[in-house]
């Protein structure tokens, strides 16, 4: 039996799935933001955080998610009462136990939500926001992956998955939605597209699809700055002059 409530974080109710308190927008309010980070600047926000004393090392993902969560709220101008999470996809393949082999074809993806209260969010140093991050992906470790796939053996004896979607839908965002005063996000710093050469050499640029999600944020590594980042970013109209002005 799984030992986690699986139902309500990685799948929802159907008939609840587009009633989970977001909101839907037309695609053409939602803003597709470019941001980059230099490789300094990289290597100057971990100095920083590491320096707090709280951290002997801290990634390149975390460190950055933490400047760009703060930012976001602050431009979105939320209640300081009010809780913001992010959905942080966590590469399970490693933490698996036994871990996966090497030559498992295929994603092995679950969500971990560091969530914070906006005004602790904004008075907080960059290194507790790490530590908030690195704990809620912590969480996702042998025990919890062994009990979603537990969740999905037991759903699958009960009938409930794949013969009546009535009853269970994943949670995935859908194009128009505002996560506002969430976010999401994925990393891509692990993939080297930038390496791929197929005769005429590397690619000199890479571009995500539009992002029609308010909130949903891509971390890729920079094609010409060494040691850079680029994060893709989908905003709301509304907010895409104050966070110009904040980051």
């Amino acid at each position: 039996m799984p030992a986690f409530d699986h139902l309500s974080v990685e799948f929802k109710p159907a008939t609840i799935a587009r009633h989970d308190g977001t909101a839907a927008v037309a695609t053409e309010k939602i803003k597709n933001l470019k941001v980059s980070f230099t490789g300094e600047f990289v290597t100057e926000l971990k100095a920083h955080v590491v320096s707090g004393g709280a951290h002997q090392r801290c990634s390149t993902f975390q460190c950055l998610l933490a400047c760009v969560w703060k930012k976001i709220t602050a431009a979105r101008g939320l209640d300081p009462e009010d809780f913001t999470q992010v959905r942080v996809a966590v590469n399970c393949r490693g933490r698996a136990d036994p871990p996966l082999p090497a030559s498992f074809f295929g994603n092995m993806v679950l969500w971990a939500f560091p969530r914070l209260k906006v005004m602790d969010l904004l008075t907080s140093s960059y290194g507790d926001m790490v530590a908030t991050i690195g704990n809620a992906v912590a969480r996702i470790d042998g025990e919890y992956i062994q009990s979603f796939i537990d969740f999905g053996v037991v759903v699958d004896d009960d009938g409930r998955k794949g013969e009546d979607d009535d009853v269970v839908a994943t949670a995935a965002t859908v194009a128009g939605t505002v996560l506002c005063p969430d976010m999401e996000v994925d990393s891509w710093l692990g993939f080297k597209f930038h390496q791929t050469d197929f005769g005429t050499g590397p690619p000199c640029a890479f571009v995500t699809p539009g992002i029609v999600v308010d909130g949903l944020m891509v971390f890729v590594p920079s094609s010409d700055m060494k040691g850079g980042v680029e994060l893709f970013i989908g905003l709301m109209e509304d907010h895409v002059e104050d966070f110009h002005k904040i980051c």
